[in-house]
């Protein structure tokens, strides 16, 4: 029986690892990131909404001269060649007294799409700073 268990232990793990290799949000976040961004240190990276054609990068970094913390949300498209960059749907800097999301001016020219933020679900999840 623990071989049963073994073999089902070892399957499980090789799709967890799969997706992870499959996940836009992990290495291709992170490459293009650095390719745009360089010297700036993604602090955090989670998929978002999405469906199988689309899916919504989130990036919690900070830039080399400040330690604010900044959020962009990527999208990236699946095509035939795979998953490749769309657009940035939103750039913002979170305040680190309130915890609200500040619109930066970058966001406004990045895209021209509306953006429906639930700030109250953005706070619950960051870290509490004291």
């Amino acid at each position: 029986m623990a071989k049963y268990y073994l073999i089902l232990f070892i399957i499980l793990g090789i799709v967890l690892f799969n997706i992870f290799i499959t996940d836009p949000c992990n290495n291709l976040l992170r490459a293009d990131f650095a390719n745009k961004y360089p010297g700036y240190e993604i602090l955090d990276s989670v998929s978002g909404e999405g469906s199988p054609e689309t899916v919504q990068c989130t990036a919690y970094y900070e830039k080399p001269d400040s330690k604010d913390v900044y959020k962009d949300i990527w999208v990236y498209r699946n095509s035939s060649d795979g998953w490749k960059f769309s657009n940035i749907l939103f750039t913002g800097r979170i305040d680190p007294k309130t915890g609200q999301i500040e619109v930066t001016p970058e966001s406004a020219s990045a895209d021209p799409a509306p953006v429906e933020v639930d700030i109250e679900a953005e706070i619950e999840k960051l870290p509490l700073v004291q």
